[in-house]
């Protein structure tokens, strides 16, 4: 069978639905040597091809850039690639299908539903084109839709299949979690000169209280902030870059915290390694619908105390400390405790590296092998 993956995704600065597709590319040409893999792209992509990936580069527009060109690119030139290579399944890991009906059988994977569940988390613009139109319409011409929790599945299910009858079989979603990449890892700081180089290169502090994600409402950046306000002789360090939602309000509030260190952009060579020199990991999302930092930080053995909502429970397990959103008392209660008992710091340590062993690549790629497999056989 040809499969083809609409690999645009990962020519971009990195974001989580990148990493998610390269999570699945380390791994299907080493498990499947019965399918043939087509990427579509818009330049080379040297290392998939190398790799057993047939590679089409269509090229980029010099005229139409962005979401426009996008959008030309999904309704025209995607439908010609997919008759002319006669491809059997197409996936696209960012939910978007032609609106014009295509040659293949077609899957999506619907990563949240964060705008259903507050309409402020996305532009009006970006909600009302791509996700109240473009959306709905992908997920009804969908033979299959992944999705990345049971939360998520949950939350398909009740504005997709009950409320909007959009979908007509809820067997057709299927769940399969994400990992953290290899990576991410324990590393001894002790005569490490790279790890040292790279808390010059950033200016971070000797112990700090790490936040990996998007500057936004979302992601309870104002919470941060006011366990950060408990904590003022502890340091903070944020790594991400502005989110749609609140973002600017949220970074003057952040400027004004002497304790709060703002990294808009690190180099994607460098993430682990800062995952490294962090002492703990805090993450009191709203919503989520996995939360990779979450694992990320757990495979690199830090302590993590997140939110028990959306997804996180089904990531952190017994891996990590949960509190409601705006429990702010108990996340600095936790931090405190962490700091000054050793055992049970290390004892969060160690059942995080436990917890993050449960999550793998190799085994989230031959849950997808199967599904593409049996889509071939079957409808959902």
């Amino acid at each position: 069978m040809k499969i083809a993956i609409d690999a645009r995704v990962i020519e971009r600065r990195m974001s989580g639905i990148g990493r998610y597709l390269l999570g699945f590319l380390e791994w299907l040409t080493k498990l499947d040597k019965q399918n043939q893999y087509f990427l579509f792209s818009y330049e080379g992509l040297p290392k998939f091809q190398q790799a057993g990936y047939k590679v089409i580069a269509t090229g980029k527009n010099s005229i139409f850039r962005g979401k426009i060109y996008n959008f030309y690119w999904q309704e025209f030139i995607l439908p010609q690639l997919l008759k002319k290579y006669k491809i059997d399944i197409f996936f696209n890991p960012n939910h978007y299908l032609p609106l014009r009906k295509t040659s293949s059988k077609n899957i999506i994977t619907i990563h949240d539903l964060s705008h259903k569940i507050e309409k402020e988390y996305k532009s009006f613009i970006y909600r009302f084109l791509y996700l109240d139109i473009i959306l709905p319409k992908s997920a009804k011409k969908s033979d299959l839709i992944l999705t990345v929790s049971e939360n998520s599945k949950k939350d398909i299910l009740k504005y997709y299949f009950t409320q909007q009858k959009l979908i007509n079989s809820a067997n057709k979603i299927k769940v399969i979690y994400l990992a953290a990449d290899e990576k991410f890892k324990p590393r001894s700081l002790a005569n490490d000169v790279l790890i040292a180089n790279i808390r010059q290169k950033y200016s971070l502090p000797e112990e700090f209280i790490l936040y990996v994600g998007r500057i936004e409402k979302r992601k309870n950046i104002k919470g941060i902030i006011e366990i950060a306000k408990l904590l003022p002789q502890m340091k903070f360090v944020l790594v991400g870059e502005s989110g749609y939602s609140g973002a600017e309000e949220l970074i003057r509030e952040i400027q004004k915290q002497k304790n709060i260190y703002h990294l808009e952009f690190v180099e994607e060579e460098d993430l682990p390694f800062i995952y490294n020199l962090g002492k703990i990991f805090l993450f009191p999302s709203f919503y989520e619908g996995f939360g990779l930092p979450v694992l990320e930080a757990m495979q690199s053995g830090l302590p993590v105390l997140t939110s028990n909502t959306s997804s996180l429970p089904e990531v952190v397990g017994d891996g990590g400390i949960m509190h409601s959103p705006d429990d702010y008392s108990s996340f600095s209660n936790d931090i405190e405790k962490l700091f000054k008992d050793n055992n049970f710091y290390q004892e969060m340590q160690k059942r995080a590296l436990i917890q993050a062993k449960k999550f793998s690549w190799e085994k989230s790629t031959k849950e997808f092998i199967s599904l593409i497999n049996l889509l071939c056989q079957k409808n959902f």
